[in-house]
């Protein structure tokens, strides 16, 4: 049961979407086992392995066509994996009702790292938003790197030495360095910075680490070693960049520029407390924010493949996306928050920002491993929904939402239902989504409000069941909460939370839409007589496109039609499938021809909304 309300989830974030996401592939397989090499070779590249769909036709809106023959479709991709792909990676198939369809659901095991990459017919691939794409020799080696301990914050700088560091940074290091340990408290300057990785063990040259942190300008060794921030806006069809900077200096200085930039580029709002004394808040809280980039610096790639990257940020209208090259190690994504989810990168580098320390004189790194944990519980105190964390192994994602999982509507409404605030904050973000016809499980909690255990998220939901504001259906082990019946919001009123599929996002989302969640940053376009409700984004879509159309005489072609809208291509090509069918638009042209355009049907002289 759970199992299925899994993939229920998985496929309606598919529709939302209007596509596949980075780990998700989706065929129809209607005449048996359709080819997968590609798609088998990169799910086997990536950390976390990846999951393929049978059954589901994208060009229809992922509508659940099913599979005749699921046993021979399982041995047609098992042959493939086994027979085409070198190393073999390992898969498990899943035969699961929805719809009233059988579909085929094959997850693909990554490989370990000291066995990647995976090559097809010799060739390794990886995922890249919904494709496969070929690996660069530099990306393989990039993988070929991780299959041992990386090293590469060790590795001399040529040609560089004690005079490339900035002496204040040093000065402070060295200070904070003997004041905690015992061991080095007495010795010379220069014995002190061998023995913590600042400099190289023989010869008197920094090392990467070492000139990464405390340089005075590690950019004319690594030009790489910087940032590149923009907001990332768009006008109509037009898309732009502002506000863009590339950032320099040693990791505490940009550390500091990159936090100004997300000040300067963002609102704050002023809350009230209940005495009355009025407080700024900023529109994302900067606690989360800090530590994400911080980690983005000192985690990132090293190798000198990788070293001409930069650590990007871009500012969307509703998500702040962090990235960084290369992956994570000796820890899965899905760790990330756990008390065992740590384990750096580049250890010389780590162990030198623990004592290093900002202009403003705030530690680089807190060094205990919890800084994630603090995102998470910053975010959640906020009301948001938590970072999205994707790992491609050469890449490293994070996306941070900009905006309230909880309307104000709904805020108001739970502090009715909880004068005294005895409500967790897991708990208010659970009712509000109760509220509008969410369904949890002790599984789901867990997932969405990592880190918690079982324990914690039994006690989260049955404490809502002992308050008389849900209530449980199902039989021990497939229990699942609702909201009671006379608490529901009222049929059609506006859904007060993303929901359960929303809150499973990917980076790919963020950048080929103007709006996450079926939540739009532009102006609604004016009705064309279409109903349009928020759980309904297909229908959202085309009524996006009716209201384009109608701002035109002679058409537009699929391209512009997607970027008039704010849709993929998939999404716009769906949208008017469904429309051509219903006979509200015309094609002029051929099916497939570029230059074809789409306009509103004319009936007797009026054009059809």
């Amino acid at each position: 049961m759970e199992r299925e309300m899994e993939i229920q989830e998985l496929i309606q974030s598919l529709r939302e979407r209007g596509g596949d996401r980075t780990e998700i592939e989706v065929k129809r397989a209607q005449g048996g086992a359709p080819r997968l090499g590609e798609t088998l070779s990169a799910f086997g590249n990536l950390p976390e392995g990846g999951t393929i769909i049978l059954g589901l036709d994208e060009g229809r809106g992922f509508a659940a066509t099913g599979v005749e023959n699921p046993a021979g479709i399982s041995a047609g991709v098992a042959s493939q994996a086994r027979n085409d792909i070198r190393p073999p990676v390992q898969l498990t198939f899943e035969e699961v009702r929805f719809e009233g369809a059988t579909l085929v659901v094959v997850t693909v095991a990554p490989l370990p790292l000291h066995q990647r990459p995976a090559y097809y017919r010799g060739v390794a691939y990886l995922r890249q938003a919904d494709g496969d794409y070929r690996m660069s020799a530099e990306e393989e080696q990039q993988v070929y790197a991780l299959r041992d301990r990386p090293r590469n914050d060790a590795t001399p700088v040529p040609g560089s030495g004690v005079q490339d560091l900035d002496p204040g940074l040093l000065s402070r290091f060295l200070a904070r360095v003997r004041a905690s340990s015992r061991r080095l408290s007495d010795l010379d300057d220069e014995t002190v910075m061998r023995r913590k990785g600042v400099t190289a063990a023989t010869g008197g040259e920094i090392t990467v680490a070492g000139l990464y942190a405390l340089g005075a300008y590690p950019q004319q060794y690594l030009p790489g070693l910087s940032i590149t921030a923009a907001v990332q806006h768009r006008t109509g069809r037009e898309r732009g960049l502002g506000d863009l900077v590339h950032l320099d200096g040693p990791l505490p200085d940009l550390l500091e520029a990159a936090l100004e930039w997300v000040r300067r580029n963002t609102r704050n709002d002023v809350y009230f407390e209940s005495s009355g004394a009025a407080f700024d808040r900023t529109e994302i809280p900067m606690i989360a924010v800090r530590e994400l980039i911080a980690n983005a610096l000192v985690h990132r790639d090293l190798s000198t493949h990788a070293q001409s990257k930069r650590v990007e940020l871009r500012l969307k209208d509703d998500t702040l996306v962090i990235s960084n090259p290369g992956g994570l190690y000796g820890v899965s994504a899905d760790q990330l928050g756990h008390p065992e989810g740590k384990s750096a990168v580049n250890e010389f580098l780590y162990e030198i920002c623990k004592s290093v320390q900002t202009s403003g004189g705030a530690r680089v790194i807190e060094g205990e491993g919890g800084g994630i944990q603090e995102v998470q519980r910053a975010l959640r105190r906020a009301n948001m929904r938590p970072p999205i964390f994707i790992d491609r192994g050469i890449g490293f994602t994070v996306l941070v939402p900009r905006h309230a999982l909880i309307e104000p509507g709904d805020l108001a409404w739970i502090a009715e239902q909880d004068p005294d605030g005895e409500l967790t904050d897991v708990q208010r973000q659970l009712l509000a989504t109760m509220r509008h016809g969410s369904v949890w499980t002790n599984a789901l909690v867990r997932k969405r409000f990592a880190p918690i255990d079982s324990r914690q998220a039994t006690r989260e939901l049955q404490e809502l069941v002992a308050k008389n504001l849900a209530t449980t259906r199902g039989e021990r082990g497939q229990t699942e909460y609702v909201i009671q019946p006379a608490l529901a919001a009222p049929n059609g009123s506006k859904r007060g939370v993303t929901s359960i599929s929303e809150m499973s996002s990917d980076v790919e989302l963020v950048e080929d839409r103007t709006a996450v969640a079926g939540r739009r940053t532009s102006t609604r376009p004016r009705s064309v007589g279409l109903v349009v409700r928020p759980e309904d984004p297909g229908a959202w879509n085309e009524h996006a496109v009716l209201t384009a159309l109608a701002d035109v005489v002679d058409g537009l072609k699929m391209k512009e039609l997607a970027e008039s809208c704010g849709l993929t291509l998939k999404q716009a090509r769906y949208a008017v499938g469904k429309l051509l069918d219903s006979g509200r638009v015309e094609r002029l042209g051929g099916q497939g021809d570029r230059r074809t355009r789409y306009r509103l049907r004319e009936s007797g002289g009026e054009v059809e909304y």
